[in-house]
Order: C-alpha cells, then sequence, then structure tokens
C-alpha cells in the first residue's frame, strides 16, 4: 500500500478502532446470506480495500494459516504458523457476493499448500529483499472468544504482536464482548507514519460500514473508500478554482496591447526589431488577403513558416481574420502534411515559400515570398468572432495509426493565459523566449502571453532549441527573463557551463512536457540561483497547461505537477470513476473551461475521451487523461505514469499504437510492437520490433518517410517472433536491447581528427567501434545525445559546433572535414597568440602554456566558461617556425607580457597559468604591476616556484615525450621513442597526433630548455592575490608545496584542492571544478 519496499520490522506502529456492534451484526447476517464466514466477508473486504488503495484489480494477500495438519502437529506445542499468498482479481464489474464466492474457494485451495514456508515461496521465486515482496497487507482475522478462564479466576488475552511487519497487517478480532469487531493496523514504521496509518484505518472502517448497509449483487465499483471528509476535500476544496473572466478571445488583447503601447519593441528575432505597430500593421494586411481567401471564424488556416518574424505575423494574421491557425512544422515529411491537410481542409496555407508543401492537396497556397499584400488595409479587420470559436487546431500523435486534431477554443486559451499573468505578471520590462516548435502546444503561450502584456518576444533561430551553448547565448546576450524547458533538455541545458551566466538576466524559467526529476530541480537551483523554477502539466486537449507548481530548493521527494489554474477542476478517480482520496493512484480527469471542444472530424473519439463530468454543473465535460495521479494531502497532485500505451519522449506526446502501425505498413513486416527503453540510465530510446522478412534499415527508413524526427525509432530490432506471456499476451519487459554497432571494418581514420572523432563517436553511443563513415542516428544517436557529442567535440577540439552541424555532417569523416574547413591555418594554431574564444564584452582571461609550449589544453576552458568570455592561450616561440627559442624564463615573459598588451593595451589584466605556466604567469604578472598596470586576478594550476625543481636533475629526452603526453592527457607507459609517442597519440585519437614530426620534435626540445631556464629562474614578488587550485592525489614529487609561493606574493593564496593527478587537472570533471571556481572569481570582478 505504501508504494514502495522496507525490511520487515519488529517494531510497528499499531493504530486501534472497533466497527460498530449494528455494522458487525450486518456483516455476521451479509455472511450468512452469501453461505460464508464472517471471516470471508473481512477478507474479501480487505481485498476490495488494497484493490482501490493500489489502483490493481490483481491483489495478493497475506493469508496466516495454523499450519496444524496431522495428529503429531495438533499435539506439540510451538509456533508452526506459516503465511500463504492469497490471489484475487477484484474488477469493479464484479459484485460484492462474487467478490465473497472467490475468497472461499481461494483459501480452500491455498490451504492445501500450506506446508509451503512463506520464506521458502520468497526463495524459490527470487523475491528476496526489501524491494521484492511476496504479498500485500496481511489480513489476520480471529473469530474465537478472548475471554479465558484459569481455574475460576478470569483473564483477558491481548495481542501483542502478530510477528514482524513487512509493510501493514490488519488484525480483526472478535472478543464477544457486544462492543463490536476490534480493528487493529500494524504498520511498519519505514513506510507508515501516523497519519498514514489513521487514514488508512478511517477508510477500511468507512468501507464496512458501506458494504455492510449495501446490495452485496450490485457491482464492487459503487462502493468507494474515500470518507465523506475526504470527498469534500478532493472534490470541492482542492477545486476551489472559480473565477471571473470577460468574454475576450485570444486576439483581442493584444490588438489592445498595441493600440497602448505602439513604440514598444514587440518581437525580436536576429537582426530583426519590430514594433507593436509594425508588427499590428503587418498582421492585419496579412489577415485582410486571407479574409478575401474565406478566412473566418470556424474555418481553419495552416500555417507552415519555419521559426521567424515571419511566422509570428502569420500566426496573428491568422486569428485577425477569425480563423483557426494549424500549425504545420516544415520538417514533417511530406506524406504526414498531406494527411493533416486533406483531415483539417483549410481554407488555405501559409508558407514562407511555396514549394514548402505537397503540391497536389488542393489546399491554395499563400507564399510569403511572393506576396505583395501592400495595397491591403493596415488597420484591424472586421469579424464576428467569439469566445466559443476555435483558436487554433494541433494535431498530436493517435494510437490508431493517424493523428488526431485536437481543436481549442478561444476561451480556453484566453483563461490558461490570464491565469498566467495573474500568477507570474510579465511586464513591459520582460523578454519571452520563444523557441518551441508551433506545432507543440506550449509554444502557444510563448507566442502570446508576451503580446498581451506589452513584453518583447525572443524569437530563436529555427534548430537552437536543440543547441544549449547557442541557447546560453542568445537568453544572455538578448536579455531573456522567461523561457520554458522539457526537462530532459533542462538537464543537458544545465550540463552546459554557459548556463551559469544567465542567471543574470533569467527571472523564472517553466519546466512541462515530462516528469520533472527532484535532481534537476537543486541542480536547477545551484546553478541559476535566484531563478524562479515552475512545473507545469496539462495536455494538448486542455488549453495548454491546467496546473503549476512552483520548485523549491530546500523540497524533497518527488515534483508534484501542483494545483489547478482557475475555473479548472482536477478528479483522480479509480477504475469505477469514483473520487480517490489523498495518498491513492487513479486516473487524473480534467474539466472546466479550458477543455478544448473535442477532435476535429472525430465525433467517435471525441465521446470516449471527453466524457460527462457527474462531479460538476450539469451537461458538464471531463477529459480522460490516461494519466496516473494521486492527490497529496496540501492539495496538489503527484504525477505517476499512464494507464496506456502513450508515452511522453523528450517533452513530446507519442502514441505508441501510431508508430506500429506504421512498422506493420512496411513491406515484409508480419507484426510489430514499439516502446521506448532506458538501458541507460537518462537516455531514453524509442524502439521498434518487428518480425518477418524485412530489413530492419529499410523498415526504419520507410517509416521516416511518414512519421516526424521526433517519431522515428531509433533502431529497428528483427525478431523471429515475439515474447509471449502463458496467456498469450506480449511480454514487453522480455523484449531484447537493440544492439547498436559500427561497421569496425572498411577503411581507417584518414587522419588524427577522423581518429579523435570516432573515438568520441563511440564513447558518447557507448559502442564498441565506430569507423569514420558510420552514421551518428544510425548507431542509436538521439537529439540528446547529440547534445553530448557536440559538447564533446567542443572541449576536445577548442571548435565553435552547432547541433545542425551534426545533422549536416553526421559522420566522422563528414564531421572532420567540417572542422578543419573552418579550423585555423597550422600556422595559427602554433602561433604565439591562440584565440580560443575571441569578441564578447568582459574583460579577455590570458592562459599561457605548460612545459610543451602548446595551450590547446585550455580549450575545455573556453567551453564552459561561455561565449561572452574573450580567451587566450599564449603559446611558446619557435613552434610555427624555426625562430630561437628563449633564453631565460625573464626574457620569455617579456615577449608575452607584450603580446598580451598587444590585445589588451591596459589593465586590469586577468592570467592563468598550468604547471610551468603558472610561473610564467606569475613571472607576467610581476612585468605588468612594475609597468603601473593593475592585475587582478592571477590562477595558478597546480604550478610550483622556481628553487622547488632547482636541486632536481635536469630533464632528458624521456621526460619530453613524458610531457607530450601529459598534454593529451596519458601517463607515460612503455613509449622510449618519439615514434612510439606518435602512435600512442594516433591509436589514442589525440589531437596533438596531427602535428606532424617537425613540430613535435620542437616540442621536445622546448620542455628541456623550460626545464633549464626554470632552474635559473629568481622569482620577484607579486603584490596581489593568488588563486589556486592543487591536483592533491599522491605525487612522486611529494617536496612539492603552494607554501612555497609565501615569498613571492604578498596578498593571500586561495587554495582548492582537486582530487586528480598533475596531467589529470585539466580533464573533464576536474575542469568543471576549476571554471566554476573561476567563473565565481571573474563574476565577483566584474561586479
Amino acid at each position: 500500500l505504501a508504494g514502495r519496499g522496507a525490511l520487515p520490522s519488529r517494531t510497528f506502529r499499531r493504530r486501534s478502532a472497533r466497527l460498530s456492534p449494528e455494522a458487525t451484526e450486518r456483516l455476521r447476517e451479509l455472511a450468512a446470506g452469501l453461505r460464508a464466514t464472517w471471516p470471508d466477508v473481512l477478507v474479501a473486504a480487505q481485498a476490495l480495500y488494497v484493490s482501490r488503495a493500489t489502483g490493481r484489480a490483481d491483489v495478493v494477500l497475506g493469508m496466516p494459516m495454523m499450519c496444524r495438519m496431522g495428529s503429531v502437529a495438533l499435539r506439540v506445542p510451538g509456533m508452526v504458523m506459516n503465511v500463504l499468498p492469497l490471489r484475487l482479481a477484484v474488477t469493479p464489474e464484479a459484485t460484492f457476493a462474487d467478490l465473497v464466492r472467490q475468497v472461499v474457494l481461494s483459501i480452500r485451495e491455498v490451504r492445501r499448500h500450506q506446508r509451503y514456508r512463506y520464506e521458502d515461496i520468497r526463495r524459490d521465486l527470487g523475491l528476496l529483499g526489501e524491494q521484492r515482496a511476496l504479498v500485500g497487507p496481511l489480513v489476520n482475522v480471529m473469530p474465537f472468544d478472548y475471554g479465558v478462564d484459569f481455574a475460576g479466576s478470569p483473564a483477558r488475552a491481548r495481542n501483542l504482536s502478530a510477528g514482524p511487519v513487512e509493510d501493514l497487517t490488519v488484525n480483526i478480532y472478535d472478543r464477544a464482548d457486544g462492543r463490536g469487531l476490534a480493528v487493529d493496523h500494524d504498520g511498519n514504521p519505514a513506510l507508515y507514519d501516523d497519519d498514514a496509518l489513521a487514514a488508512h484505518q478511517e477508510r477500511f472502517l468507512h468501507l464496512l460500514d458501506r458494504i455492510a448497509a449495501a446490495d452485496p449483487h450490485r457491482p464492487t465499483g459503487d462502493l468507494d473508500i474515500a470518507t465523506p471528509q475526504e470527498l469534500a476535500l478532493v472534490l470541492e476544496e482542492f477545486n476551489r478554482t472559480e473565477r471571473p473572466v470577460p468574454p475576450t478571445t485570444l486576439i483581442g488583447p493584444i490588438e489592445a496591447q498595441a493600440a497602448r503601447t505602439p513604440g514598444a519593441t514587440a518581437l525580436v528575432f536576429g537582426d530583426t526589431r519590430l514594433t507593436y505597430a509594425q508588427l499590428d500593421e503587418r498582421a492585419n494586411r496579412l489577415a485582410h488577403h486571407l479574409q478575401s481567401l474565406g478566412a473566418r471564424p470556424g474555418a481553419v488556416v495552416a500555417v507552415s513558416v519555419p521559426r521567424s518574424a515571419e511566422l509570428i505575423v502569420a500566426l496573428l494574421a491568422v486569428l485577425k481574420s477569425g480563423a483557426a491557425y494549424l500549425p504545420l512544422d516544415p520538417d514533417y515529411p511530406a506524406q504526414r502534411l498531406a494527411y493533416m491537410l486533406a483531415d483539417a481542409a483549410p481554407v488555405c496555407a501559409i508558407t514562407d515559400r511555396a514549394d514548402r508543401l505537397p503540391q497536389d492537396t488542393g489546399v491554395p497556397l499563400v507564399a510569403l515570398d511572393t506576396l505583395d499584400v501592400s495595397g491591403r488595409p493596415w488597420v484591424n479587420p472586421p469579424r464576428a468572432l467569439t469566445p466559443a470559436h476555435p483558436a487554433y487546431v494541433i494535431y498530436t500523435s493517435g494510437s490508431t495509426g493517424r493523428p488526431k486534431g485536437v481543436v481549442v477554443p478561444h476561451s480556453a486559451i484566453d483563461n490558461r493565459l490570464r491565469w498566467m499573468q495573474h500568477a507570474y505578471g510579465l511586464t513591459g520590462e520582460d523578454r519571452v523566449l520563444q523557441k518551441t516548435p508551433s506545432s507543440f502546444d506550449v509554444s502557444v503561450w510563448e507566442f502570446f502571453w508576451p503580446l498581451r502584456e506589452g513584453a518583447t518576444l525572443v524569437v530563436a533561430e529555427p534548430g537552437v532549441h536543440k543547441d544549449p551553448t547557442q541557447l546560453a547565448r542568445l537568453i544572455h546576450e538578448q536579455a531573456v527573463t522567461t523561457c520554458h524547458f522539457v526537462p530532459s533538455m533542462l538537464q543537458v541545458f544545465l550540463a552546459e557551463p554557459a548556463a551559469a551566466h544567465c542567471a543574470g538576466v533569467l527571472r523564472r524559467v517553466f519546466c512541462s512536457g515530462e516528469a520533472l526529476p527532484r535532481e534537476s530541480a537543486h541542480v536547477f537551483a545551484r546553478t541559476l540561483p535566484g531563478v524562479e523554477l515552475h512545473n507545469l502539466y496539462g495536455p494538448t486537449e486542455a488549453a495548454v497547461d491546467v496546473t503549476y507548481h512552483a520548485c523549491d530548493p530546500a523540497d524533497s521527494g518527488p515534483v508534484p505537477i501542483g494545483r489547478p489554474v482557475w475555473n479548472t477542476r482536477l478528479y483522480v478517480l479509480d477504475a469505477a470513476r469514483r473520487p480517490c482520496p489523498p495518498g491513492v493512484p487513479g486516473e487524473l480527469f480534467l474539466a472546466g473551461r479550458q477543455l478544448a471542444d473535442g477532435y476535429l472530424h472525430r465525433p467517435e473519439l471525441t465521446a470516449e475521451r471527453f466524457v460527462l463530468d457527474p462531479f460538476g454543473p450539469p451537461g458538464s465535460r471531463m477529459y480522460r487523461t490516461g494519466d496516473v495521479a494521486r492527490w497529496t494531502g496540501q492539495g496538489e497532485v503527484e504525477y505517476l505514469g499512464r494507464t496506456d500505451h502513450q508515452v511522453k519522449l523528450r517533452g513530446q506526446r507519442i502514441e505508441l499504437g501510431e508508430i506500429e502501425a506504421a512498422l506493420t505498413a512496411q513491406d515484409g513486416v508480419d507484426g510489430a510492437c514499439a516502446l521506448v527503453r532506458e538501458d541507460r540510465p537518462g537516455e531514453q530510446l524509442l524502439v521498434g520490433y518487428v518480425t518477418g522478412d524485412a530489413d530492419p534499415a529499410a523498415v526504419r527508413a520507410g517509416v521516416a518517410r511518414e512519421l516526424p524526427e521526433h517519431m522515428v525509432p531509433s533502431a529497428v530490432v528483427a525478431l523471429e517472433a515475439f515474447p509471449l506471456s502463458p496467456s498469450g499476451k506480449l511480454e514487453r519487459r522480455e523484449l531484447p536491447p537493440p544492439v547498436f554497432t559500427g561497421s569496425g571494418q572498411g577503411r581507417e581514420p584518414a587522419d588524427a581528427r577522423e581518429a579523435a572523432l570516432t573515438r568520441i563517436f563511440a564513447e558518447v553511443l557507448g559502442v564498441d567501434q565506430v569507423g569514420p563513415d558510420d552514421t551518428f542516428f544510425d548507431l542509436g544517436g538521439t537529439s540528446l545525445l547529440a547534445v553530448r557529442l557536440v559538447a564533446r567535440v567542443r572541449e576536445e577540439f577548442g571548435a565553435e559546433l552547432t547541433i545542425g552541424s551534426l545533422f549536416e555532417a553526421p559522420t566522422p569523416a563528414a564531421l572532420a572535414a567540417r572542422l578543419g574547413a573552418a579550423a585555423p591555418a597550422a600556422g595559427d594554431a602554433l602561433g604565439v597568440v591562440l584565440t580560443l574564444r575571441g569578441g564578447g564584452e568582459r574583460t579577455p582571461l590570458f592562459a599561457i602554456h605548460p612545459a610543451g609550449g602548446l595551450a590547446w589544453c585550455y580549450a575545455g576552458l573556453s567551453a564552459r566558461l561561455g561565449p561572452d568570455q574573450p580567451l587566450y592561450g599564449i603559446q611558446a616561440r619557435g613552434l610555427a617556425d624555426d625562430e630561437p627559442l628563449p633564453r631565460t624564463l625573464q626574457e620569455e615573459a617579456e615577449d608575452y607580457a607584450a603580446r598580451i598588451r598587444e590585445i589588451q593595451p591596459h589593465g586590469p589584466y586577468r592570467l592563468l597559468g598550468w604547471s610551468v605556466g603558472g610561473i610564467l604567469a606569475h613571472t607576467v604578472a610581476v612585468l605588468l604591476r612594475e609597468a603601473g598596470e593593475r592585475v587582478d586576478l592571477l590562477a595558478l594550476l597546480d604550478a610550483f616556484p622556481a628553487e622547488q625543481w632547482r636541486e632536481r636533475p635536469a630533464p632528458e629526452e624521456g621526460d619530453a615525450l613524458t610531457a607530450v603526453l601529459r598534454m593529451a592527457g596519458f601517463e607515460r607507459a612503455g613509449e622510449r621513442t618519439r615514434e612510439d609517442v606518435l602512435a600512442t597519440l594516433r591509436r589514442a585519437g589525440s589531437p596533438l597526433a596531427g602535428l606532424g614530426d617537425r613540430t613535435l620534435a620542437r616540442i621536445v626540445d622546448i620542455v628541456p630548455n623550460h626545464a633549464r631556464m626554470m632552474r635559473e629562474h629568481r622569482h620577484r614578488r607579486f603584490d596581489g592575490d593568488v588563486l589556486f587550485f592543487t591536483a592533491a592525489a599522491p605525487r612522486a614529487e611529494d617536496w612539492l608545496t603552494r607554501e612555497a609561493w609565501r615569498p613571492h606574493v604578498a596578498g593571500s593564496i586561495d587554495n582548492h584542492d582537486l582530487d586528480c593527478t598533475h596531467p589529470q587537472l585539466l580533464r573533464e570533471a576536474h575542469l568543471d571544478t576549476i571554471t566554476s571556481v573561476l567563473s565565481a572569481r571573474l563574476k565577483e570582478l566584474d561586479g
């Protein structure tokens, strides 16, 4: 009943009560009438209660048995009692008399197995452990007189314990004292607190009263477990959401706002800026044109325009004409677009260009690239529009294989937006990000809420919604205050180092589309402190969202979907559509002002999903969501899962039946099924399974021609037959995971870049081997894995790469070619100044090379510090040419100081160095201070002053080779020569492998030169503070200590220990820590 497991407890919480004498007598009479014993009736009642409290039709109770079988057992004193599982089927259609009869027969059957010990059954079934219980609550009915007599002295037996309590034990005694049955509920304290135990007991006694008073030949569905007080709570108190709203439409307040603030900025898209007046005028002219083509209230106009300013104009124009808009994603397959156009029968379709939509649908096209509406009126067009007319039609996945159009009226979405404004209060200072594709309902509030309130709508370019780096840049640069994320994308966004820079501009973030993990909410609070996080819930059939919950960083447990919005009622109902009390799961039904009209041209489906509301005003409807949920005691709802095969994948609703229909339609497929797997934590894959002779690759390609990208399985697995249960049902849990394998054959990588990318592909995808020509998405790649891959490539190569780049170049070879075309010339990559990230408004950070002379190791730092932080690597002289190497560190530092001042003539300067780079950074800082400049950051990464090396032996070529390997993140093993090192780098796919023999030889010269200069160097005192990072893992050079810097630093030394070795310092996990500290310090310096 608790919904989770725990170890059996010998201590327990007990709640005691009595059933009234009247109800007890009625139960005895009921049992007699059903030709059963009253304990049988009580067992049936407990089975009914468990079914109602868990939402399960298959109930297994624990039934104590005396187990004294045979003459010996009857005579021997001792404990021989056993507990056996009593399995019962409880359906709302069956009568209580049927259930009692089932109990009688089942107990008779189970008694034959009394010698099969409970602990042996658990062991034999592999159900040992706290999460693997065999039975639910135990029901211990003791139908005998408790009065006992010892030699004429009366005594009373007291039940102290019925043994360890796994979950819940219900002990029922007939004390024969005329006071009614005594009922004890014993609960495992790890699962039940006093309030929960009291609630179960009160509901059970209430159910017994109902059973005693009811006709046993009526369906058990008529018997609910909620008490009258709980019914009042869940039907009335939790649903007090009535709020008067004016009879307006979606478009009316937008037009009113344009009249109030005509000069304010309404829309930003790239370099395009439109005021409210400009946007209103453009939409009005197009609306007049649409009306000439038949657009009017009750009609539908399709819109297939990529995300842009033109898309916003088109949507507003449709609404102004009085028609409902139908968004068609330009990326959908032509077959799906053709079906939607045929099904919706729009009066016309707006596109940015004529070839965007199928040409043979018979729907007139309005191509914006050739349309001239300058002669049309610029004023609002006349229209006889009412709140009852449709505002938009959005198609969702359909279980029968056909998508279905949801028709949402103006009154529904207007209520939703009025509530949102009341709850969160946009002002003219707010800037709202629009990034959700228009074919998904979250886009509705993104489009129109800001325009109703005088805020600015910031429209993301197509594809940006999939790329966390570009999103972070857009949010920061455009000072976005409000945006939305699907929880899975929020996780990816928060992992992007640049996300933390958005804390200064964001005010609120909304999440919806799938369950929000509590851990994500905690990471959000740490990454974006001070930014509000709100969890919303709602289906397309109820105007986007119907519940809301404000996340508190201090909370724990599942994140609720929250309370109902204005004029909305939530019902959690059991299988008989009776209200469930708080804590009890059931199906979530929605009622109120925000319900859609139904499904376009699908009256049967509308009648199936939109049913009469027995709890609301006469004639009102409620919508069956198919979601399993439960009320909390505080009046919020928790989402628990689905009742059917509908799934949410990365926030997008998918009916598996539609995918299965598309799979079955392919040539050579005999049967098909689909499901969402999560074989690696956090990585969901949509997988199709087929039987027959079809080639899985051909099947997947065929499905891709019919279904949108998010509905195409990542893999199609061919089976000889589907796994079936003994009853012939498909066993989805037995379906095998897909096995993704790269070619592993064919040509070798052409160069180090291809080799590195094949390695990264394999690591991200979890595949053993990837060839240069293997396609990312054929190997199980998803959009979220694509984000991870792009982040890895950016970090390793220091390259500006977008998610779109991967879609256009999805193989290691193609991506390598793209990186090569965008990469700087070899000379630039080896020059003294390496621009890791140019531009940006902040003070630059200069990172000085370690012993080998290359600053490539700081590429990961560049990716994490964000797009507005310029970062320059300082590299050794002589890498790109035969320039003489410096003779002293002082000479080298003077050269670097001059190079830095060419980029930034005056301070404040910010310097960083790893290893030898730290000694150089300290020397450069001293030189800049002596020149009268300000240095406000000197960060040393595991760098120690020169005198700590002075007495150590001078390095040989082997030490130089070790340094080269350490630059690539490896410790030297068996590599003896330069050729060995190069081979190791090539096998690992390191970018350093592409340096060539001359450059590698030069590095081997640079390393010992730095070692010599370092031993000869004499430090001067730096009159500032030092930020220090120590690789705190045990090291051979145990004499090294940061305290040796004390004579050379006038200020403080702020140290941060990292659990790593010196070569691991700039690896991914430790680099995250370094970046976090650096970012905080830089932000503090920026004020």
